[in-house]
């Protein structure tokens, strides 16, 4: 019988050697391991969890509090991470175990919306997650870069910044979909790796903006072939990412490659030419831009909860009786119907049958819609959704509509 309970520094460790074994690519050492997950001590929202069969730690995972922006709404939100299971006992449900529990730990907890990072994004679809945004990687040559009349603001940062980067990031997260707010310990961090460069708009003491990165050799392995790979970027307007993107052009002549990494689909439109350098047709004139690659996902927990939570977002000024009908096989208490009706884009959980229209779709579709990462049109035009009357098929895409896809600029 297995049972799962918060872990102490010592069994941390013991974590440590699964999640060594569990992940043999990830190439440090065993007691880098032990250090990396020492987080429990130092952020009170960050715990360890582990799963024991008797007395023998067997797996485990490490459990994230989080405040997410859901639809300009400030939600309570689960996240798991270093989901690791014993070589000697893979095939075992134990990976399930942990799941299971992750989620009814949030549930109880009063959250609406669970969250991860996926190592087999089937795995997890199986469970209820849904797709979140796609991340698009992009590789062009620094003089394709947009170039504006200067690049004064932009300085080096350091520790010493930590506090104002995080100051300026959740500006952007209050208004930004998706995004979780962060503690400047979780700035001051990034700091802790000598190759990791970090530039900034800084005007005073004020940011504005900020590239994380740092420097790839070529696969040649010739020193003087290098690329810089931004794994972060935010900006508070164009005229800050002016600037920065003036910052990667003027290394055209040391620099082979600038490789971003963004959840912007619409990046293309800001290069002068997007092409990765591939030199690939995918088919007729159609060239190989960026690689894609699916990431985030996102669980609803608890539906009268999450229409709770999101009491105060405006659905579109949609008026609306929807009977929303979910399947979920791995939460039973959530598979069920509700009847919202929505007036003015206010929503209402109702104990009524009056309802216009029935949405039948299964909870990992319903979790990608909500948070706006897919459009209802897509879903039913691929078979994902039911409509007991298509004509309220457009209706219904608006009121589930947003400007923004959710984005996530945090790793756990």
């Amino acid at each position: 019988m297995y049972s799962i309970k918060k872990l102490d520094n010592a069994q941390i460790t013991d974590l440590a050697k699964i999640r060594a074994n569990s992940f043999p690519a990830i190439s440090v050492p065993l007691e880098k391991h032990a250090e990396i997950m020492n987080v429990q001590n130092e952020y009170d929202f960050m715990n360890f969890y582990g799963l024991f069969n008797e007395e023998n730690l067997i797996g485990g995972m490490r459990l994230h509090d989080f405040k997410m922006n859901s639809l300009n709404q400030e939600i309570f939100a689960g996240g798991v991470g270093s989901v690791a299971v014993d070589l000697l006992h893979k095939k075992e449900k134990v990976a399930l175990e942990i799941i299971k529990f992750f989620i009814y730990h949030y549930k109880e907890r009063g959250a609406s919306m669970v969250l991860l990072y996926p190592f087999r994004p089937d795995f997890y679809k199986k469970m209820g997650f849904g797709f979140g945004t796609s991340i698009n990687q992009f590789k062009i040559k620094p003089c394709n870069l947009p170039k504006g009349n200067s690049k004064k603001n932009i300085k080096f940062l350091s520790k010493d910044d930590a506090e104002e980067m995080c100051k300026f990031y959740n500006s952007i997260a209050n208004k930004t979909n998706g995004l979780m707010e962060k503690s400047p310990k979780e700035f001051n961090s990034l700091f802790n790796f000598e190759s990791t460069k970090i530039v900034g708009y800084k005007v005073g003491n004020t940011i504005l903006g900020y590239l994380v990165f740092h420097f790839r050799k070529g696969e040649t392995g010739s020193f003087v072939v290098n690329d810089i790979f931004v794994s972060q970027m935010l900006f508070e307007d164009s005229e800050v990412f002016l600037e920065l993107m003036t910052f990667l052009n003027s290394q055209s002549d040391q620099i082979r490659y600038v490789i971003i990494n963004t959840q912007d689909e619409n990046f293309r439109f800001a290069l002068n030419d997007p092409r990765n350098n591939s030199d690939r047709l995918l088919v007729s004139l159609h060239h190989e831009c960026s690689t894609q690659g699916t990431g985030i996902m996102y669980r609803v927990i608890n539906i009268p909860k999450l229409f709770e939570d999101l009491k105060d977002h405006n659905f579109n000024n949609i008026n609306c009786k929807l009977k929303l009908s979910i399947l979920d096989s791995f939460i039973p208490e959530n598979c069920g119907s509700y009847v919202i009706h929505f007036n003015n884009g206010n929503s209402l959980l109702v104990q009524s049958d009056d309802y216009d229209v029935e949405l039948t779709m299964d909870i990992a579709d319903f979790s990608s819609l909500i948070t706006c990462a897919v459009d209802l049109k897509s879903l039913y035009k691929y078979g994902h959704v039911r409509l007991s009357d298509e004509g309220y098929l457009n209706t219904l895409n608006i009121l589930f509509s947003s400007d923004e896809k959710p984005l996530c600029m945090t790793d756990f």
